[in-house]
């Protein structure tokens, strides 16, 4: 029995990728993971779905106006780490920031593999991302 159990830690070591999860998983987790964190804006829905040949991520936050930038970078770094761990392989990342009086929501969307490179690789810097990965505008 023990050789059995250590096979196959060894077989889940060599072959074995980190879990992969469905998007009622990943809508669950995404919930908890706004839900549990002090530094998580108000969480309003989530939406998973293809547009233009694109597999969208996309958030609808409420944050206060003055931690709006936190409130960005919190976001997108916890779709990054959602889409981390998807089965789904999701290409893109909306993020649309709504405040409370009667404005237009803001709109920022990111290409997830190049936020990967800042957010779960650490392979560029915060600078680097927004300017090369970050486009923000009105809806």
């Amino acid at each position: 029995m023990k050789k059995l159990i250590y096979s196959l830690i060894f077989l889940q070591i060599i072959f074995g990728d980190s879990p992969k999860f469905g998007d009622e998983q990943i809508a669950i987790m995404m919930d908890e993971y706004f839900l549990t964190s002090k530094l998580a804006p108000a969480l309003i829905g989530h939406r998973f779905y293809i547009s233009r040949g694109e597999t969208v991520l996309q958030i609808e936050i409420e944050p206060d106006i003055e931690y709006v930038n936190d409130a960005l970078l919190f976001s997108f770094k916890a779709m990054s780490q959602i889409a981390n761990i998807s089965k789904t392989k999701f290409t893109q990342s909306i993020l649309v920031m709504h405040f409370g009086d009667n404005s237009l929501p803001t709109v920022a969307r990111t290409d997830l593999s190049c936020s990967k490179e800042f957010f779960i690789d650490s392979i560029i810097n915060e600078d680097q991302w927004r300017k090369n990965c970050l486009t923000i505008g009105a809806q």
